[in-house]
């Protein structure tokens, strides 16, 4: 009995866990890329993520800077790295200040994504699109949203981008 135990736990052993199939990775297109310094956009604000929130925080918490709150309905480029998600939404993907990966079964809503989350949209004839991951630092542009809203990924954002529809459109072909 005992080499019979001995023997399953090597077999599984060797077999190694289950894995899921891990999610699918899109080439950045051209125009979403940062390799360098970017040149400035016309009627376009460039927005830090450090410029979210006000700071330092408060007994209240995060509050939004006036920088912020003052950018809203206008067009911003904003420069960040894609939330890394097991499960992609469509029609919406999650930029980040710093790289992150999202929803591990685990963690559920209690992940590592940071507080200055945008939240980008795409335009309206590719929301029925999901995006799959794009490594490296990507720039952003569109019109900055702002308020309480819930995502379809069942989170709540405040802060959202509609992307622009040339830059939306490139996501949806580089597929």
């Amino acid at each position: 009995m005992r080499n019979a135990v001995a023997s399953v736990f090597l077999i599984l052993l060797a077999c190694g866990p289950a894995r899921a199939e891990s999610p699918r990775v899109l080439q950045p297109p051209v125009a979403l890329q940062v390799r360098a310094e970017l040149p400035p956009l016309a009627d376009t604000t460039d927005l830090k993520f450090r410029d979210f929130f006000a700071l330092p925080i408060g007994p209240r918490g995060l509050v939004p800077s006036q920088r912020l709150l003052g950018l809203a309905g206008q067009r911003v480029r904003v420069v960040g790295y894609m939330a890394r998600q097991e499960q992609s939404s469509a029609g919406m993907l999650i930029v980040a200040p710093l790289p992150v990966v999202l929803g591990d079964e685990d963690e559920s809503f209690s992940d590592d994504l940071p507080a200055t989350a945008l939240y980008v949209h795409l335009a309206d004839a590719d929301r029925d699109r999901s995006v799959p991951w794009m490594p490296g630092l990507l720039s952003f542009s569109g019109v900055l949203r702002l308020g309480a809203a819930s995502e379809a990924d069942g989170r709540m954002s405040f802060v959202r981008l509609e992307l622009d529809p040339e830059l939306s459109h490139a996501i949806a072909a580089a597929r």
